[in-house]
């Protein structure tokens, strides 16, 4: 018997009827190839190295170490182990959890599709909703924005400026700037390969980015359709257009695009996106569901606070 992965509509409730037949998991590590695969009329996994059988292990384990893993997670803070899983990762060969930092596949698993009759092997991204609301992009040094002042400031205005040391600064420097009758206009992606894989997206994404990202710390909770509605009536950008352009930015970052390396616009997790709720079910928006995928992303996603420090 095969696993069932259960899709999801866009307001991320499951569609019972609508599924994807999961034939095996591929964990790929350098030369090594290991295939977690469901044997069929047992409740056993069967472990292949290179395509040689290696062990059996019971189904159940699988869903014991998870509950630990889920468990582990809501109650975590930052970066922690989870020693009581450190067994039962060296017997099923598990030396490496996360997935390279220049590919968005994070889990590779072949599958039974329904439209071809094919058994295709496909990446899939996965975003958790268990504590916290998935962001748009991780705040970091390749996603700077930089602004330029509509007129320079005075050395008073300059040294006030740096003296405000709120919890909240970014902000409030900003409103200190516009208070002044000073406007803050986008100016440029710091880093060049992220700027061209803006672009990549839209022409003009690096504009409409780089003003979203500063309307965002106006915006409570910093949804990003939120944040769309503001800049849309702020700037008076049509706002079907934009939204339909952040969408195709959405999923871009969501399937494929990393800020610091050079994307062709082909999509790494080719096989859909994966979202794991707060109380640890598993849905999935295969790729054929591209529209749904598309709303889900736009209604559930938010802009990142990077650090102030």
């Amino acid at each position: 018997m095969s696993s069932c992965r259960i899709s999801t509509d866009e307001n991320l409730e499951k569609v019972e009827k609508s599924f994807y037949v999961i034939l095996s998991a591929i964990k790929q590590e350098g030369a090594i190839n290991k295939e977690y695969k469901r044997i069929e009329f047992t409740n056993k996994v069967l472990l292949l190295v290179n395509n040689l059988e290696c062990i059996e292990i019971p189904y159940e384990e699988f869903e014991f170490f998870s509950q630990i893993v889920l468990e582990s997670i809501k109650s975590g803070k930052g970066t922690f182990e989870i020693p009581e899983i450190e067994l039962f990762l060296q017997k099923i060969k598990i030396t490496k959890i996360k997935a390279s930092n220049d590919s968005k596949k994070d889990i590779i698993f072949k599958i039974h599709d329904d439209f071809t009759d094919a058994e295709p092997i496909i990446g899939f991204s996965i975003k958790s909703y268990i504590e916290n609301k998935p962001t748009l992009l991780n705040a970091s040094g390749a996603t700077k924005v930089q602004y330029k002042l509509s007129r320079p400031l005075s050395t008073y205005e300059v040294e006030f400026l740096h003296n405000i040391s709120t919890r909240t600064k970014i902000k409030d420097r900003v409103e200190y700037i516009k208070d002044k009758g000073v406007l803050l206009d986008f100016d440029s992606m710091i880093n060049e390969t992220f700027n061209r894989n803006l672009q990549t997206v839209d022409y003009r994404m690096p504009e409409i980015l780089g003003n979203l990202f500063l309307e965002s710390y106006f915006v409570e909770g910093k949804s990003i359709s939120d944040v769309v509605d503001k800049y849309c009536d702020e700037f008076s950008e049509d706002k079907e257009i934009i939204i339909h352009k952040v969408k195709d930015l959405l999923v871009a970052v969501a399937l494929g695009m990393e800020p610091n390396t050079k994307w062709t616009g082909l999509e790494d997790a080719n096989g859909g996106y994966i979202v794991v709720k707060d109380d640890g079910e598993v849905l999935c928006y295969h790729i054929y569901d591209r529209n749904k995928l598309r709303n889900y992303l736009f209604r559930n996603t938010k802009f990142d606070s990077p650090s102030s420090s």
